[in-house]
């Protein structure tokens, strides 16, 4: 017959195990939740961060949706061209 410290430890490595698979599957879809970029010659060639804030973030031009979340230096981590985009582009 099990014992009630046995009880607890098993516990303990089960939620363990379930809280690690939920913290993969989070990231995962946390960096497969960004927008394409779209087809625009501006997004074709990443540059810089600024240049991406320039039009996202100050908003040089009427037509780019402001950025909904903090700068983190480096937009092309997230954000890519949609794959049908990308053929033909430079990489």
């Amino acid at each position: 017959m099990p014992t009630e410290k046995a009880n607890a430890r098993m516990l303990m490595i089960i939620v363990s195990v379930i809280g690690l698979i939920f913290a993969i599957v989070m990231v995962i879809l946390f960096f497969n939740a960004a927008p394409a970029l779209s087809d625009l010659p501006e997004h074709r060639t990443y540059t810089d961060a600024p240049a991406c804030l320039k039009c996202h973030l100050i908003g040089d031009a009427k037509e780019s949706p402001t950025m909904p979340h903090i700068n983190v230096g480096a937009c092309h981590l997230c954000h890519n061209l949609a794959e049908e985009q990308q053929e033909g582009v430079p990489q």
